[in-house]
């Protein structure tokens, strides 16, 4: 079972621990499927604001642990997990947080774009109407809501005359940059990204790189990724893990240029994975 850690009412995970630099934060970290262990004593802290890349062959824990901070992990009944993981200060794993406080603080974004099979407009509305239900909200409040998410998102210029067209006619790169704007209205403040341009072309990769540097500051962004080159450009802070361990968690710019250990050294510069 997970570790209480701290004791909190279900309210408290909505708000910024300004106290905190920490923007996720894991002590002694376990998980085992069944009875094989994917992760071992994970013990990181990464900073608010940031981006920060996650690197290591397949199969090294990467994604398990994306989808742990999200709580994704927990809807498998053969998942256990011990150690905590704080989000601002606060562990989300308690009994008293509520699973959509944590979804509404931390957003995921898949492998590959997952629209919803409606209009442009109606995905946008999707999680900010599914967390407001009590709530009213005019039509000219619900246009302020996608106009702001598709400009943070850079796709509103493209998509502003044609918001009643459905999503999965959209590009792949804009399906999935409408998939993170889908995320904004509902005003999470840390973005887990698995692997978001391995569908990707060149350009879309570029479009979605480029992207992830406009949200930086914004948002704290964790991003899962195979490709070294992309880990170089759009991180600021690097995590290696390796067999379910993390090995090295630095400055980008340190791990591709100075790495620490040797495993990472090997990873880098492609003796395996």
């Amino acid at each position: 079972m997970m570790d209480s850690g701290i004791v909190m009412n279900t309210t408290t995970l909505t708000e910024i621990e300004l106290n905190t630099e920490l923007a996720i934060g894991t002590s002694a970290l376990n998980l085992w499927y069944g009875d094989f262990q994917a992760l071992y004593d994970i013990n990181l802290e990464i900073k608010q604001g940031l981006v920060t890349s996650m690197i290591g062959p397949s199969g090294c824990g990467k994604s398990t642990f994306l989808r742990s901070v999200n709580r994704i992990n927990e809807r498998l009944g053969y998942v256990s997990i011990d150690g905590s993981i704080d989000v601002f200060g606060n562990n989300i794993y308690n009994p008293e947080v509520e699973l959509v406080q944590v979804r509404k603080q931390v957003g995921m974004v898949l492998q590959r774009s997952n629209p919803l099979p409606t209009s442009i407009r109606e995905n946008i509305l999707f999680g900010h109407k599914l967390h407001n239900r009590d709530k009213k909200y005019s039509r000219d409040d619900e246009d302020e809501i996608v106009e702001e998410s598709l400009q943070q998102v850079l796709l509103w210029d493209k998509v502003k005359d044609h918001l009643k067209r459905k999503a999965t006619e959209l590009s792949l790169e804009e399906q999935q940059k409408l998939c993170i704007a889908r995320l904004l209205p509902v005003k999470p403040r840390i973005l887990l990204m698995d692997e978001p341009c391995s569908a990707l072309d060149p350009k879309g990769t570029a479009a979605v790189e480029e992207l992830i540097w406009e949200l930086c500051g914004k948002y704290s962004i964790l991003i899962v990724t195979h490709n070294m080159a992309q880990a170089r450009r759009a991180s600021e802070e690097c995590i290696f893990m390796l067999m379910g361990k993390v090995i090295e968690h630095t400055d980008t710019a340190d791990m591709f240029v100075t790495p620490q250990h040797q495993e990472t050294a090997d990873y880098i510069e492609g003796r395996y994975g």
